[in-house]
C-alpha cells in the first residue's frame, strides 16, 4: 500500500508541477500540434506544381504553339515567357525566375508533316531533385500523349487500326537534359543544405550558451572591473566567435568537397562571403536571445525551436514557389532560406556575385542587425552589471560605517 501511495503521490506531484510550468505545456502539447500543422500545409499541394518554365520556340508554328499551350495547361508548368538561347535561360535560372526550358527545334511542323521524326527538348535544373522529378516526368507524359495523338490521326487517314499505333515510331521524341546534377546524386543534392543547417544550430547554440553561462556564474563583474568601454568588449567577443565559427565552417566545407566529391562550379569568394555575413548575424542573434532569456536551458529550448522548421521551410528542399503563401512569407524572414540559396546557385549552379547579389544585400543586413542587437545587449548588460556592482560597494560602505560606530560606542 505505501508503494501505490508514494506512486499515487508522485505522479499528481509531477502532474501539479508540469501544468504550472507553461515551458513544459508548450514543449510537449503545443508545439507538436503547431509543427504538425505547419509541415502539413507546407506540403498541402502533395505535389511540386506551377514550376516557373520558359520556351525557346525555333520553328514558330502552328504545331510548337500548340506543344507550349498543352505544357502551360498543365498544372506541373508556368510558362512565363520565351528567350532566345539557354544562356539567357541560365542567367534566369541563377536568378531563381525559370527552372525549365522547352527548346522546340526548327523545322518540327515540317519534319512531323513529312513523317519525319522531331525532338523537343527540355532542358531541366537538376540541383533540386524533387522539382527535376516532376519536371521530366510532366515533360514526358505531355508529349508523349501529344505524339500518341499525331500518330493516331495519321493512321486513321491511312487506314490503319488504332490498336496499330503503340507499333508505330513516335513522331515528337522527349529529349531530356539535365543541368548541374544529371546522375541524380543524392549526396550533391542534400548535403550542403544539411551543412548549412548544421552550421546554423551549432553558431547559435555555442554563442547563446557561453553568453548565458556568463550570467549564470556572475563573471560579468569581473569582465566589467577590467575593461573601460563596454562597446568595445562587445565587438571583442562577437569578434573572435565569428572567427572560431568561421574556421570551424571553412573545416566543415572541405568535407563534402574533398572527402564526398561535391563538385564545385562557382566562385568560393561568394560562398566565403556569404558564410561571413551569415555567421556575423548568427552570433549576433544568438548573444541577443541569450541576453533575453539569462539562462542556458532556456536559450537551448528557444534555439531548439527555431531549427526544427528552419530546413524545411528553406526552400531547399521543396521549393519556395510550392509553398502557400503565408508559409512562403515565413520563409522568406529565415536567414537559413537565403544562406542555402547562394549555396546551391554558387556550389551547384555555377552563378557569381551578380546573380546572387539580392541574397547577398539580404544577409548583409542581417549580419548589420545581428551586429546592432549583440552590441545593445552586451553594453546594457555590462553598464547594468556596473551599476550594481557600485552599488553593492556603497552598501557595503555604509554597513563597515555603521559596525564601525557601533564598535566605537
Amino acid at each position: 500500500m505505501k508503494a501505490i501511495y508514494d506512486f499515487c503521490f508522485t505522479w499528481s506531484r509531477e502532474a501539479q508541477r508540469f501544468l504550472t510550468d507553461w515551458r513544459l505545456v508548450a514543449v510537449l502539447l503545443i508545439v507538436p500540434l503547431l509543427y504538425t500543422v505547419l509541415f502539413g500545409e507546407l506540403y498541402s499541394q502533395h505535389r511540386v506544381m506551377e514550376i516557373p518554365c520558359v520556351v525557346q520556340d525555333n520553328d514558330h508554328s502552328p504545331l510548337s504553339r500548340q506543344i507550349i499551350q498543352s505544357i502551360d495547361a498543365t498544372d506541373t508548368f508556368d510558362v512565363r515567357g520565351s528567350v532566345h538561347d539557354l544562356q539567357q535561360f541560365r542567367r534566369l535560372n541563377w536568378q531563381g525566375k525559370a527552372f525549365v526550358c522547352i527548346v522546340i527545334p526548327r523545322g518540327l511542323q515540317r519534319d512531323v508533316s513529312a513523317g519525319k521524326q522531331a525532338r523537343v527538348l527540355a532542358v531541366i535544373d537538376g540541383s533540386n531533385m524533387i522539382i527535376a522529378n516532376a519536371a521530366t516526368r510532366s515533360v514526358s507524359e505531355v508529349l508523349q500523349t501529344y505524339s500518341v495523338g499525331i500518330s493516331l490521326r495519321k493512321c486513321s487517314a491511312r487506314g490503319i487500326p488504332p490498336q496499330h499505333t503503340g507499333t508505330q515510331a513516335m513522331p515528337i521524341e522527349t529529349g531530356l537534359r539535365l543541368w548541374y546534377n544529371p546522375t541524380f546524386n543524392y549526396t550533391n543534392f542534400l548535403l550542403l543544405g544539411l551543412v548549412g543547417a548544421i552550421l546554423q544550430q551549432v553558431v547559435l547554440l555555442a554563442v547563446a550558451l557561453s553568453w548565458a553561462k556568463e550570467h549564470e556564474q556572475n563573471t560579468l563583474v569581473e569582465l566589467r572591473s577590467q575593461i573601460t568601454h563596454p562597446v568595445a568588449a562587445a565587438l571583442g567577443k562577437m569578434v573572435f566567435y565569428v572567427m572560431a565559427s568561421f574556421v570551424m565552417s571553412i573545416l566543415v566545407f572541405m568535407l563534402p568537397f574533398g572527402k564526398f566529391g561535391v563538385p564545385m562550379h562557382g566562385n568560393a569568394g561568394v560562398l566565403l562571403a556569404t558564410t561571413a555575413f551569415f555567421i556575423i548575424g548568427l552570433v549576433g542573434f544568438g548573444v541577443f536571445i541569450s541576453s533575453v532569456t539569462l539562462s542556458q536551458l532556456l536559450s537551448t529550448q528557444i534555439l531548439m525551436l527555431i531549427a526544427v522548421p528552419s530546413f524545411l521551410l528553406s526552400g531547399f528542399t521543396w521549393p519556395l514557389f510550392a509553398m502557400p503563401d503565408g508559409i512562403r512569407w515565413l520563409a522568406q524572414v529565415l536567414p537559413l532560406t537565403h544562406y542555402l540559396a547562394v549555396v546551391r546557385n554558387t556550389v551547384s549552379n555555377g552563378a557569381g556575385w551578380a546573380h546572387n547579389m539580392a541574397e547577398i544585400k539580404w544577409l548583409f543586413g542581417f549580419a548589420t542587425l545581428g551586429t546592432a542587437l549583440q552590441t545593445i545587449s552586451v553594453w546594457w548588460r555590462l553598464s547594468t552589471t556596473s551599476a550594481t556592482k557600485t552599488l553593492s560597494e556603497g552598501e557595503y560602505a555604509g554597513v563597515s560605517g555603521n559596525q564601525q560606530a557601533t564598535d566605537c560606542a
